[in-house]
């Protein structure tokens, strides 16, 4: 079936959608993009589960996307602040940032979470206070995406609300969310047993060893990189200087996934 057709039969099946976006052709997405105004709710969520799947979010996508974050349906408005925040993170203007910003007191609460997170992520300073305020809820109550937000910021003024956070996850301990968050806001550092342990895997990957339980530590630090990339440089520096004279090590450092993030790749 045609991506418009789908679109305009309400389809909620999202790989089907996905699909079909992929493999439309360009008259295609024009015939399944008219149906942005549709008066059926199910029709223009539809339409906005296939967005991110049309291609590079130019200035038609970003110009429906912004009206669909603020449409009737609160369905639509979430998957519109899912697409705009998250999936085209990279896209990073005032007006995206704006249109994040005005769902941050949406009436409902996925919608304003994906705001949250989209604004996070950009480390919009509208931000900053919505997550201090969720940490700091009296009743102990935080949301997930919550979290991930304060993550994205790695805001070292979060880390003391933060440590009140680190249980009732269903991904508990060392590679968690809870953990990953605890570590970038933590004013002394990722953690030494994060930097030594990933000197160890450099050590043991230079002279031809196996992993180990070294690798433990590239999959805690990987879980943080994701939330906030920016980091890698820094991290990269305080593993290198673990080295300092051993040369199969450095060169194994150089090659490594870290290096690639931080771009210091030899």
């Amino acid at each position: 079936m045609a991506l418009a057709d789908l679109v305009l039969s309400g389809c909620a099946d999202p790989l089907v959608l996905r699909s079909a976006a992929e493999a439309a052709a360009a008259d295609e997405v024009d015939a399944a993009l008219a149906h942005a105004g549709h008066p059926d709710a199910d029709v223009r969520l539809a339409l906005t589960r296939t967005l991110a799947d049309l291609g590079e979010p130019g200035p038609e996508l970003l110009g429906i996307v912004g009206v669909l974050t603020g449409d009737a349906d609160g369905r639509v408005r979430d998957w519109a602040c899912f697409t705009l925040g998250t999936l085209w993170s990279e896209v990073d203007t005032p007006a995206v940032r704006d249109l994040l910003a005005a769902r941050l007191d949406d009436e409902v609460d996925d919608v304003r979470h994906e705001a949250l997170v989209g604004l996070a992520v950009r480390h919009d300073p509208r931000a900053l206070p919505r997550v201090r305020a969720a940490l700091s809820r009296e009743d102990g109550s935080l949301n997930r995406m919550e979290l991930t937000a304060a993550g994205h910021l790695a805001d070292p003024g979060l880390h003391a609300l933060v440590l009140r956070h680190q249980e009732g996850w269903d991904d508990d301990g060392p590679g968690g969310l809870a953990d990953a968050v605890r570590r970038l806001t933590d004013p002394a550092g990722p953690g030494d047993d994060v930097l030594d342990g990933m000197a160890e895997l450099c050590r043991r990957r230079g002279r031809g060893q196996p992993d180990g339980d070294a690798l433990g530590s590239w999959r805690v630090l990987l879980a943080m990189l994701e939330l906030a990339p920016h980091r890698a440089g820094p991290v990269f520096d305080a593993v290198l200087a673990r080295l300092d004279g051993d040369d199969a090590a450095v060169a194994a450092l150089h090659g490594s996934a870290l290096a690639q993030d931080a771009g210091r790749l030899a």
